[in-house]
């Protein structure tokens, strides 16, 4: 099979593992941004049904469907310290499965009522490859949420990220951590000062920690893509989708939802 690490993902497994398994605890806050990035979708149309978490990281984003109710879950990462925390964040779902996986390795079809993928396909070098075996998962009329990055809305904020990028790029992991959290104490008190956006009232109640994850998250990335609106959509054009809906999310990010 072909691994994903003949690919370049993006951030490398390495260093988004290091942040998983740094930052590795499930908190409230983290219900409030899944219900965002998949809305108009709800939690409650997860009761009952069976749903694949594409790139699950620590478990964060399955944590909530299978609280809710759902009937099983099965996801994924590629990293196996990420997959560990996972297991052991998602240990009490017995309906829960959780895999070392590449997505371009994914050959499930048919299977899935429900299949989402938040912050992953932005990073990855082959993303309509990783986009089409998503789909191939779903069941027919089943439902695909993707949450990525937006270029909308983030035009400056992507000046001061691509230059702290380019300054920390070859910069060993504890540096970048470092940097992170400086900058956490800086974000930190600016959000006092001015929030005046959705997403910056979310972030308003975050702690340092989690703040300094969220930094350390835009420093790691080989690749991070900020797509427009029609790129998203791009994503999908050769499958066979139908009541496609897409959101400008925190009017920072897209949330498209299809169905198969």
């Amino acid at each position: 099979m072909n691994s994903i690490k003949n690919y370049n993902s993006g951030g490398t497994e390495e260093q988004f593992g290091y942040e998983w398994s740094e930052y590795n605890e499930i908190i409230d806050n983290y219900k409030n941004q899944f219900k965002k990035w998949i809305y108009p979708f709800k939690l409650q149309n997860f009761v009952g049904k069976n749903f694949m978490d594409a790139g699950c990281g620590i478990g964060r984003n399955s944590y909530w469907p299978l609280q809710t109710g759902a009937k099983s879950c099965f996801a994924f990462d590629f990293d196996i310290r990420t997959v560990n925390v996972a297991k052991k964040n998602l240990i009490n779902f017995k309906n829960a499965k959780i895999k070392y996986l590449s997505i371009y390795d994914l050959q499930i079809r048919n299977k899935y009522d429900i299949v989402f993928s938040i912050g992953v396909i932005h990073h990855l070098k082959f993303p309509h490859k990783a986009v089409k075996n998503l789909y191939n998962a779903l069941k027919p009329e089943g439902t695909l949420i993707l949450w990525v990055y937006a270029r909308e809305g983030n035009q400056k904020k992507l000046i001061v990220i691509n230059l702290l990028r380019f300054i920390t790029k070859k910069l060993p992991l504890y540096l970048k951590k470092i940097i992170s959290k400086i900058l956490s104490y800086i974000l930190w008190i600016s959000l006092k000062i001015y929030s005046s956006s959705p997403y910056f009232k979310l972030m308003k109640t975050f702690s340092l920690r989690h703040l300094e994850s969220i930094i350390l998250d835009q420093l790691i990335p080989v690749i991070a893509n900020y797509w427009t609106k029609d790129e998203v959509l791009g994503l999908i054009k050769n499958l066979k989708f139908h009541n496609v809906e897409i959101h400008h999310t925190n009017k920072m990010s897209w949330t498209l939802i299809c169905k198969k």
